[in-house]
């Protein structure tokens, strides 16, 4: 038979056990341990588009076609920057056990963000690739944009990682992305009128056109990562 003692010396260690398994188990799903990986990825995503768009900038102040070749090889390396970023954070997403959020949602957030940075690289390409007589103050406009679109991001990822706190700032900052959007589709479409009422010239008007094309997508780019952030919230509340 069991003595008293020795099921009292069985309680205390099974109790001693649950409570130390229990203080593991909450240390392994804090919010530290979950997201010390992944939001510092999302922010050095937001601050390499941040680079490459600033360079992009640059390039539209440039009529030295050496330098805007210069321009567009440092909006490459950031670009391939966000390849390596997009890779690191496959391998923590693949890794972890647990997730701030939903493995999917995390996903969309990653890719949203490279893809705004893609289409920074492509519309540097495209105008280099198109070499316009001339770069409109209306593209100039549209891009000053896409920099603003990269200052709120880098912002908006910073305010995340604890959104709980942070959510109507959260919501706010999604909504000024939003924002920009729509400012630059009537900043485009006004640039589009204003080429086919005033360039004669058939192959620069096309040139014009395809450039404030894929300006323009980029900003829609920057509103796909609002918009992802905004049903991730949703999901969470």
């Amino acid at each position: 038979m069991v003595s008293g003692v020795e099921r009292w010396e069985f309680f205390l260690t099974f109790a001693c056990n649950y409570i130390h398994d229990t203080m593991a188990l909450n240390n392994l799903f804090t919010k530290g341990n979950r997201d010390k990986h992944f939001f510092p990825i999302y922010i050095k995503q937001a601050e390499t588009a941040q680079i490459a768009a600033k360079y992009l900038q640059e390039l539209l102040k440039s009529d030295d076609p050496e330098e805007r070749k210069l321009l567009t090889r440092q909006i490459k390396k950031q670009e391939t920057t966000g390849d390596e970023l997009q890779r690191e954070f496959y391998m923590e997403l693949n890794s972890a056990f647990v997730t701030p959020f939903e493995r999917e949602d995390m996903n969309d957030l990653a890719m949203s963000l490279d893809r705004f940075l893609d289409f920074i690289n492509h519309s540097a390409k495209t105008i280099l690739m198109y070499h316009p007589q001339r770069l409109d103050k209306q593209i100039k406009e549209i891009v000053d944009n896409i920099v603003e679109d990269a200052n709120l991001m880098i912002e908006l990822f910073t305010k995340l990682e604890d959104f709980k706190a942070n959510q109507q700032e959260v919501a706010e900052l999604c909504q000024k992305i939003t924002h920009i959007e729509h400012v630059v589709d009537d900043i485009y479409g006004d640039y589009i009128s204003y080429l086919f009422t005033n360039e004669k010239d058939e192959i620069e008007l096309l040139k014009y056109k395809e450039i404030s094309q894929v300006v323009e997508d980029t900003t829609d780019r920057a509103k796909d990562v609002a918009d992802t952030v905004k049903c991730l919230i949703i999901k969470q509340s």
